[in-house]
């Protein structure tokens, strides 16, 4: 086996590659449930992974910290964690085992990782604890300050019927288009619904498992004939046949958006959330430089 590299120490000891990896992907996640698309984050690669050292450092630091606190992890704890686990593998004790074996850990290693993770959340609430809510003042000053980000633009929720030619010949083309004009005449006719026929027929992904359905897309999102024909079309009515490179489309339209901006009543309540979670990340990250600022930290 292939000697781990080491990217730092901190205080002599050792963080691994496998560390910094495991903070770039839940960054990675973050950012993914944030709405940024995945090229961006590509872009933003390198930020990120620079971002991620320095957060195994930190948690590095917590964990050492959490420990000459002698922060208590009772075993009721402990194994009310790993029950949580079982129940995300259906209850399966052994499927969660063999998972844990996959990645090269035990399950005393894997308890302890909990244990440790568990002695970090509890010293976190403790940093934090004298964290305000904040105030009405700030979360007004907030809105009016991002209003324009929190615009709305106009978006369609629909779905689509996609087949591709089977070669890149004009006969080919031909009866790619030929058994679309078949599947919009069954459906325009009620002789089919839009659904069945995504199902049956559709060459994406989307017709196999929800009936072609896309969701809610603003502009931007679908190639440039596609879009053009969803913001334009009435709704509850099926498209002409259209072409793209993927292939030939049918689309149904099913909803639409309007542009808007949130009201400040409408979104108080994330406003609310997000300022005071930025406010616990600031807490933390002035209490672990002060932890850096005590240690030996060493990058290579």
């Amino acid at each position: 086996m292939a000697e781990e590299k080491i990217i730092a120490t901190v205080n002599g000891d050792p963080i691994p590659q496998q560390a910094v990896d495991f903070e770039l992907q839940r960054l990675i996640h973050f950012y993914k449930q944030q709405g940024m698309p995945d090229a961006q984050i590509q872009m933003q690669l390198d930020a990120l992974q620079s971002r991620a050292l320095e957060q195994a450092i930190g948690t590095k630091l917590l964990i050492d910290n959490a420990k000459q606190l002698e922060i208590p992890v009772t075993g009721e704890e402990l194994d009310a964690q790993f029950d949580t686990y079982i129940g995300q593998f259906g209850g399966n004790r052994d499927a969660l085992v063999k998972a844990i074996e996959a990645q090269g850990m035990t399950v005393e290693s894997f308890k302890e990782e909990l244990r440790q993770g568990a002695m970090i959340n509890k010293l976190v609430d403790k940093v934090c604890a004298d964290v305000p809510e904040a105030t009405e003042e700030q979360i007004t000053e907030h809105y009016n300050l991002h209003k324009d980000e929190f615009k709305q633009d106009e978006q369609v929720l629909a779905q689509h019927i996609l087949i591709k030619p089977e070669k890149d010949t004009d006969e080919a083309k031909a009866a790619a288009k030929a058994k679309l004009e078949a599947i919009r005449a069954r459906i325009v006719s009620g002789e089919a619904t839009f659904d069945a026929e995504a199902a049956e027929h559709s060459d994406c992904p989307s017709g196999k498992s929800n009936g072609g359905s896309l969701g809610w897309f603003g502009k931007g999102m679908m190639v440039k004939p596609f879009e053009d024909t969803a913001f334009t079309m009435p709704k509850n009515e099926v498209s002409e046949i259209l072409e793209t490179q993927f292939g030939y489309h049918i689309i149904y339209k099913t909803d639409e958006k309007a542009a808007s901006t949130p009201t400040l009543d409408e979104l108080h309540d994330q406003i609310k959330h997000f300022l005071h979670h930025a406010n616990r990340g600031q807490a933390l990250s002035d209490y672990v430089a002060e932890l850096r600022e005590k240690a030996d930290i060493k990058i290579n």
